[in-house]
């Protein structure tokens, strides 16, 4: 019969491959740990998804053209341009001179004027009137307007045969102010009486204050609808004599 061989060294080996299996063990728990205090099972999943933890840098914004400065318009401002102060005097001098005519409209004695040819040279308007005087015979004569940079001024209203400028009268400050303010604000009865778009100005009605006169008229005939105004005048004393100064028609 042969003889058996003690069990001592399968034992061994039993311990050692139970050994070896334990530190397997223990290097797969210890490895299990690292990988989830990684956030290995989050990193599998991102893989699997297509993601990544990975942060994309952020998308610069697209750079935007610089802007362009406005180009400045080639179109001009409009500015109201004066008559000198020469120019004015002369103004001045010229209504001093139509005092005839200015005065029957203020005192009322005019019942209406009759617009008639219509001539202008060198930026001056002659208008051929004839007024009707509510007594007496009608008169004819002229009266002019001046453009001044844009602007019609009233100058002067006076008979056939009579002188309208009347040398070295220097103008007050104060009319000449308050005609041109008030001429330059009031242009469409001036410029449409220049374009000879009314035939007949009717005196309507004369109310005088302290100073000042308004005449109520109506404008009618030619091209353009019929329209009311008003021509305002100022006084002014010289030499102890009462003047009156259109300063202005205006549409109502």
């Amino acid at each position: 019969m042969a003889e058996q061989k003690p069990a001592k060294d399968d034992v061994a080996k039993s311990k050692t491959r139970m050994i070896g299996a334990l530190v397997a063990l223990v290097l797969v728990a210890a490895a299990a740990g690292a990988f989830a205090l990684t956030g290995g099972i989050d990193m599998v999943a991102d893989l699997i998804a297509g993601t990544s933890d990975v942060e994309e840098p952020a998308e610069e914004p697209a750079e935007q053209p610089a802007e362009e400065p406005a180009e400045e318009s080639s179109e001009p401002t409009a500015t109201t341009v004066e008559p000198t102060l020469d120019q004015q005097n002369r103004m001045y001098a010229e209504q001093v001179a139509s005092q005839e005519q200015i005065g029957n409209l203020v005192t009322d004695k005019i019942a209406s004027f009759t617009l008639e040819d219509v001539t202008t040279s060198d930026s001056t308007a002659n208008v051929r009137v004839t007024a009707d005087y509510k007594t007496g015979p009608d008169v004819s004569g002229t009266m002019v307007l001046r453009d001044y940079g844009g602007t019609w001024y009233f100058l002067s209203i006076t008979r056939d045969g009579h002188e309208a400028v009347t040398p070295g009268v220097k103008g007050d400050s104060g009319v000449l102010e308050a005609i041109m303010t008030a001429q330059q604000n009031n242009q469409d009865i001036p410029k449409a009486i220049v374009d000879g778009s009314y035939t007949t100005l009717t005196v309507e009605g004369v109310s005088t204050g302290s100073g000042t006169a308004s005449i109520k008229i109506s404008l009618s005939g030619g091209t353009a609808p019929r329209t009311a105004g008003t021509i305002t005048c100022i006084s002014k004393d010289i030499g102890g004599v009462k003047h009156w100064f259109i300063t202005s028609f205006s549409r109502n």
